[in-house]
């Protein structure tokens, strides 16, 4: 498991929309997103995910309006890998930290657009770049 240090070396964002994370294969939901950076996220879900395995999800959001920001945000699809889970209080709930690994080049536009235009960056950042 990465390190604290090595898990928070880029700016987080929280959005001002909610996004769902939504499993490609099943296409059941896999929570929300809580925040998001170019090279990782964070989601809630009632689904405990497997640390050390990779998931093909799509982002995807009926909040957004393509026209708020130019670009469509329907749906992103990327791959990433569970780093690490943890249980909430609720004890059916669960946090999941992932490591984005595969991301196409317009995928990747669209996600630095959507953190642009609703990123929201936690007090903790030093700095609110991408």
């Amino acid at each position: 498991m990465p390190s604290e240090a090595d898990r928070r070396r880029l700016p987080r964002y929280q959005l001002g929309t909610q996004i769902e994370v939504i499993n490609q294969f099943t296409g059941v939901s896999l929570g929300i997103l809580v925040d998001v950076h170019l090279e990782g996220l964070m989601l809630m879900g009632a689904e405990q995910l497997q640390p050390e395995h990779l998931y093909q999800i799509k982002l995807q959001s009926a909040e957004v309006a393509s026209d708020q920001v130019g670009v469509d945000f329907g749906e992103l699809e990327l791959g990433v890998e569970c780093l690490w889970t943890r249980a909430m209080a609720q004890e059916d709930r669960f946090w999941a930290g992932c490591r984005i690994i595969d991301i196409s080049p317009d995928a990747r536009l669209n996600l630095e657009q959507l953190i642009l235009a609703f990123g929201q960056s936690h007090p903790e950042n030093s700095s609110a770049t991408l």
